[in-house]
């Protein structure tokens, strides 16, 4: 798959190349209520601005955090593999595993850098 020409902002990552599992693109359709036809897309598109929260020691899946529609999602990538796509109250409970003991410092300025990158 050829890389994404978009460059983020520094302190954001592009997994837009990520392989997508049917699971995670079935995730994405039926926690953000897209059109299967489009969903793959949409969700490429939602992860070329993301934010790494956390690695889970254990099994070495990281958890990025992106903007579908000015929602947020959780993306969980192992080995440039998307796994899944989770909401952000589904993610939450697992901030532990991903070596955090709680919510990131100033959440709401993450999720508006999220949406201040957005090009034009």
């Amino acid at each position: 798959m050829p890389r994404s020409s978009f460059s983020p902002p520094p302190g954001l990552h592009d997994y837009a190349s990520s392989k997508l599992t049917e699971h995670a693109k079935t995730r994405f359709i039926e926690r953000f209520q897209v059109e299967p036809e489009h969903a793959e897309a949409r969700l490429r598109e939602s992860l070329k601005r993301a934010r790494r929260l956390g690695r889970n020691p254990r099994n070495g899946t990281i958890a990025i955090m992106a903007l579908h529609e000015e929602r947020p999602l959780v993306g969980l990538i192992k080995n440039a593999t998307c796994l899944t796509v989770l909401t952000w109250p589904q993610f939450e409970p697992n901030l532990a595993e991903f070596g955090r003991n709680r919510l990131p410092r100033k959440h709401g300025r993450l999720i508006r850098r999220l949406l201040d990158s957005k090009p034009a």
